[in-house]
C-alpha cells in the first residue's frame, strides 16, 4: 500500500531526523566541527524536503480516496509500524515541511 509506505517513511522515519538532527549539530557545534555541522545543517533541509513530499503525496492520495489524513495516517502508523513515535519533536521543522501536530499528536509516546 503506497499510502503506508508513505505513512512510515518520510512521515515517521524521515520526520525523526527532524526531531533529532538539530541536537545533534549542537553537540558537534560544541566540539568545534565545523565541517560537521554544515554537512549535518544540509541533510536537515534535505530532510525536510524529503518529509514534505510524502506528506504532500499522502494527503493527496488519501484525499483522492475520501479519507481523513491524520486520521487515516494514525492508523496505518498503529498498524504498520513496530515502535513508537515519541517526542521531543521538532514542531516548527514538521510544520515547514506540512506535517502537522494533527498528524502525530494522537501518536506520541
Amino acid at each position: 500500500d503506497a499510502l503506508a509506505r508513505l505513512a512510515i517513511v518520510p512521515m515517521v522515519l524521515e520526520a525523526r531526523a527532524l526531531d533529532i538532527t538539530p541536537a545533534t549539530v549542537a553537540r558537534f557545534d560544541q566540539a568545534g566541527d565545523a565541517p560537521t555541522v554544515k554537512i549535518l545543517e544540509r541533510i536537515l533541509v534535505d530532510e525536510i524536503r524529503h518529509v514534505q513530499a510524502g506528506t504532500n503525496w499522502f494527503v493527496t492520495e488519501a484525499n483522492r480516496r475520501n479519507l481523513n489524513p491524520p486520521i487515516h495516517y494514525q492508523m496505518l502508523v498503529k498498524r504498520h509500524f513496530r515502535g513508537s513515535v515519541k517526542p521531543p519533536f521538532n514542531d516548527s521543522a514538521r510544520r515547514q515541511a506540512g506535517l502537522t501536530h494533527e498528524f502525530y499528536a494522537a501518536l506520541a509516546t
